[in-house]
């Protein structure tokens, strides 16, 4: 009776499990929709679905090759696929450094890391008294810093980098032996395939962020409890407890793994042991707990209700209009004087905005949530991403203003892993045996209720799981290849007597690649349109303080010119009077000024850029320039403000010798808001690299139908030669 009853339920589960994920691929493919465009849905979506099944063929067709080869020879292939994982990573940093944290979060850990540096103590920024969630990875950053400073490194963005890549190749390494033991070197060496195609993980070690310092922390979970399952030693049981303490305080979201590890065990474990465990866990997480923040409050990080945020306030956002953070929420939420009035304001507006939306409007709101936290297969990196010391163009097309066709690209490899992820969901069908699929699949479907039905959205949310999606692929691809090795009579017939299925298959997947290629080539390599090479694109401000001109004060801004320019922008953030400004440019390597223009303050229109355009032909390359902006005449009254960036907390020059000034004196740990840029008119992609791009797929449809016409040929052989 009870096992029927948990067969049932299981069944039940898979079932359900794979309907929400379904409901994710469906969305995944409505790309247009989710970039906020409504031009060529539905050719989109059918380009999505054609290459996304041309990437299964491919990876069906690497297994089939992997499965031809000696224990030996697949050990090479791991060795290869590691050091293509190594290169990419190294790639990352060596090109992409010069990406700097952004304004949100990740800026305000860094600063404050920087401060604990060079103070020992915490500088009472009012953001982490809000926040005191971020105050454990800014505790690591600062150890991290402190650590390298002791050695003589002081490059903290390749310090950053460096300890995102090393905690990210820690998961990709426990998650790959995982899959070795719970299957073998073939299918481990698929999950490295995988996982070199899922981008974002690579993207995000530009990403110094809670998000980042936790991805070790899912495979690392699921390793100790496969180890722990097995032998039933308590110090695997005990390491899972540190490390789940440990995750929880720097990433809390991650208590998400304890609910799914709990009802796992009630499948596998009897009551009493499940108990027992809980324990154990709870104990562990509760002595990590105390000495964390017993470190905090010895830094000088005191807790302030009146200031902080309850958990109810994420649950407020998450019925938002888009179930988004908004500045409205957060000043509703802020202005409270105690955390009972939070909790309580928070509260009101919940019941209200369910009353208001009623079933449709929360069904709605809960598709554009799974959509924001799931349907994305980007999960967000180029949000945080928009701040590079040197914008070259390899930087633009991967994470900055042209990124549009990588993150298309990303997004079909995001559909081909949800695919995969819903074909798990077969595996207890086939088996009837409880195996490390379920605890995974456990794990997402609490994710996918927790952030769709009652969290704030965010894309980046999936990123600490994504390691687990990883495996649950692994596990979907493996259901598939066991559908492949027996489908049926009629598939199996036509199999052994042709090889047409594949030559038709092959044909028409090509067909549709030429057809994609051709319709799509006019608008990316023969449109012209006007794009922007950035030599400084500073348009983000931060901090509490602004520059003022006035009859008193000038402001200069120095920048170094990696190329020549046509236009200067800076962003307006007041005006007061009337008055007539000057914006010179002058480079400081001739002493010699370049371009020199007068405006008015009507000219000046607050939060927007004011552009001035120069003669390309005057500045030079690897030069530095200055830019200086003074009053030279209007009444008493007038008064120019100019947005700022860094100058509110701690973070350091954002340009490599570049300085801003107020009447000479330089002002540190700050920058103008500003913009130098070159505007050019050229197509969005050369047709070299466009019909290079489209010589992958080509190449992955050759790779199959040889591999296939080889393979089953041989097949067909034998079975003649059985026959006769």
């Amino acid at each position: 009776m009870i096992l029927r009853l948990r067969r049932g339920l299981l069944s039940v589960f898979n079932n359900i499990f794979a309907a929400c994920f379904f409901i994710v691929l469906v969305i995944s493919l409505s790309y247009s929709l989710l970039i906020k465009s409504g031009k060529h849905i539905t050719s989109t979506s059918l380009s999505l679905l054609l290459f996304s099944a041309i990437v299964i063929l491919f990876f069906v067709t690497v297994y089939r090759f992997l499965s031809k080869l000696t224990l030996s020879s697949l050990k090479k292939v791991t060795l290869c696929l590691g050091a293509a994982i190594l290169l990419v990573e190294l790639a990352i940093i060596v090109f992409f450094h010069s990406i700097v944290p952004p304004v949100m979060d990740g800026g305000h850990t860094y600063g404050e890391a920087l401060y604990l540096l060079a103070h020992g103590h915490a500088s009472g920024d009012s953001y982490f008294k809000v926040y005191p969630n971020n105050i454990p990875v800014t505790v690591i950053r600062y150890w991290i810093y402190h650590f390298f400073v002791l050695i003589h490194v002081s490059d903290y963005t390749i310090i950053d980098q460096l300890s995102c890549t090393a905690v990210l190749n820690i998961s990709i390494y426990f998650s790959w032996k995982l899959v070795l033991r719970l299957f073998d070197a073939k299918l481990a060496n698929m999950f490295l395939l995988m996982t070199l195609t899922c981008f974002p993980l690579f993207f995000y070690i530009t990403y110094f962020y809670t998000d980042t310092m936790t991805l070790m922390f899912p495979a690392l979970l699921l390793y100790l409890w496969y180890l722990y399952h097995r032998s039933m030693k308590i110090r695997y049981l005990v390491l899972s407890g540190l490390l789940l303490g440990i995750g929880y305080q720097i990433r809390p979201n991650l208590i998400l793994f304890l609910p799914a590890l709990v009802i796992y065990m009630f499948f596998v474990l009897k009551m009493k042991k499940v108990l027992l465990n809980l324990a154990v866990i709870a104990m562990i997480m509760a002595a990590v707990s105390f000495s964390v923040h017993a470190y905090d409050r010895h830094l000088g990080y005191t807790p302030d209700p009146a200031l902080s945020m309850p958990s109810v306030h994420w649950i407020m956002l998450g019925l938002s209009q888009y179930g988004e953070y908004n500045i409205p929420d957060f000043n509703l939420t802020r202005s409270q004087p105690t955390q009972q009035a939070k909790i309580r304001v928070d509260l009101q507006q919940i019941k209200s905005r369910i009353v208001q939306k009623k079933a449709p409007g929360l069904i709605y709101l809960w598709v554009i949530k799974t959509a924001i936290t799931w349907g994305m297969g980007a999960r967000g990196y180029d949000i945080y991403t928009q701040i590079s010391q040197n914008p070259t163009t390899a930087y633009e097309y991967l994470f900055g203003h042209q990124d549009q066709l990588m993150l298309y690209i990303t997004q079909i490899f995001h559909i081909v892993n949800i695919f995969f992820v819903i074909l798990s969901s077969m595996n207890y069908m086939r088996t009837k045996k409880i195996s490390m699929n379920l605890l995974i699949q456990i794990c997402l479907f609490g994710n996918f209720i927790f952030y769709t039905f009652f969290w704030e959205s965010e894309p980046r949310y999936s990123l600490l799981f994504t390691p687990f999606m990883l495996i649950s692929a692994v596990f979907g691809f493996n259901e598939l290849i066991q559908m492949i090795h027996s489908p049926g009579p009629v598939l199996s017939v036509l199999k052994k007597r042709s090889k047409m299925p594949t030559l038709l298959l092959t044909g028409s997947l090509l067909a549709g690649v030429a057809a994609c290629a051709w319709i799509n080539m006019p608008g990316y390599t023969e449109r012209q349109m006007v794009q922007k090479h950035y030599i400084v694109d500073q348009e983000t401000a931060a901090g509490v303080q602004s520059a003022f001109v006035d009859a008193h004060h000038m402001v200069r801004q120095s920048f170094r010119a990696t190329g020549p320019f046509t236009d200067v922008s800076m962003s307006i953030l007041s005006r007061r009077g009337r008055g007539v400004y000057n914006m010179s440019l002058m480079n400081l390597s001739r002493h010699k000024v370049i371009f020199s223009k007068n405006f008015s303050s009507a000219q000046a229109r607050p939060w927007y850029n004011l552009t001035f355009s120069v003669n390309k032909d005057q500045t030079r390359q690897r030069a530095e320039d200055q830019i200086t902006i003074r009053q030279i005449s209007g009444n008493s009254r007038a008064r120019l403000g100019l947005s700022l960036y860094g100058n509110g907390y701690d973070r350091g020059s954002i340009y490599s010798g570049g300085r801003f000034m107020e009447n000479g004196s330089v002002v540190k740990n700050a920058e103008l808001r500003f913009q130098v840029y070159s505007i050019q008119e050229r197509s969005y992609l050369s047709r070299e690299t466009y019909f290079l791009l489209f010589s992958m797929p080509v190449l992955m449809l050759i790779f199959y139908a040889y591999v296939s016409l080889k393979y089953d040929g041989k097949a067909i052989e034998a079975a003649s030669r059985a026959k006769s």
